[in-house]
């Protein structure tokens, strides 16, 4: 099949929607694959969101407004997605940071008993 008729077909809404069901699918089916050995239930998890990004307005919507709030992780996903925006790969984002402050104790300024 030719390049552009591909495209043509692709850009079929109701193919844009069986890839959207697919998607969701597989991200539904991850944790059930998961526990079979090697990495299915990761690589379920990453072709789904691939494909549901690739084919849903809301997913865009979505990943646009994280990219504005997290712009160091979402590095992470256009390398991953091999967009044309990151060449190379990203230097590793600050998560030490963030999990430090996930498990920040608040009592801690408070005096000892």
């Amino acid at each position: 099949m030719e390049h552009g008729k591909l495209d043509s077909v692709m850009k079929h809404r109701a193919v844009q929607w069986m890839m959207i069901i697919s998607g969701w699918a597989l991200v539904i089916s991850a944790p059930a694959v998961s526990w079979l050995p090697g990495p299915g239930g990761l690589l379920f998890f990453i072709l789904g969101l691939g494909m549901i990004l690739k084919n849903s307005l809301w997913a865009k919507k979505q990943y646009a407004r994280a990219s504005k709030q997290h712009p160091e992780y979402i590095l992470w996903i256009n390398w991953a997605l091999r967009r044309k925006r990151s060449r190379k790969r990203p230097p590793f984002p600050p998560i030490k940071r963030d999990i430090l402050r996930l498990f920040r104790r608040d009592d801690q300024d408070c005096p000892n008993f």
